[in-house]
């Protein structure tokens, strides 16, 4: 059996891309992953500190980088044959960092399929579950909150 994840990341400029924070949710949404970096990166653009930062959970979500990967392992690896989806190429490489331990530790890494979301129907639908759901929206930038529309739009258009 296969389980689908989905995945979503914050990171602090498109020129450093520092991971801020990362969720993962699977297909019906019982089990979920979030994190953010404990400390935050010490640069960040004026969108992040103005959109991501105050969405930031903090307190029990808030882990250094070697329990973040830790956890996020143990995540992974406790799902059977693991597809991740995700809709932007960088939250792959923010998730391939994470797992490797920030760079520092590249060995016990789980295995999983990526699977880049793509589609204009799935993408379309994630943009109405936001237009649709005013709670979402005002939570959008939330690494948890997209995860859940990519899982939710994924869902209803390709798995019905």
């Amino acid at each position: 059996m296969t389980e689908l994840l989905f995945l979503d990341t914050e990171w602090v400029t498109d020129a450093s891309r520092q991971l801020v924070s990362l969720a993962l949710v699977n297909a019906d949404g019982s089990k979920r992953f979030y994190a953010e970096r404990d400390p935050l990166p010490e640069v960040a653009s004026s969108f992040v500190r103005k959109f991501v930062y105050p969405l930031l959970e903090r307190g029990d979500s808030a882990l250094p980088d070697h329990v973040f990967t830790e956890r996020l392992r143990a995540f992974v690896a406790s799902c059977d044959n693991p597809r991740i989806h995700f809709d932007g190429q960088i939250d792959m490489v923010q998730l391939n960092q994470a797992l490797a331990g920030f760079g520092c530790d590249k060995c016990g890494i789980p295995p999983y399929v990526p699977v880049h979301v793509s589609r204009q129907d799935v993408m379309d639908e994630l943009e109405r579950y936001f237009q649709n759901n005013p709670e979402a929206l005002a939570r959008r930038h939330h690494a948890g909150v997209d995860a859940e529309a990519l899982r939710y739009a994924f869902v209803l258009v390709v798995d019905p």
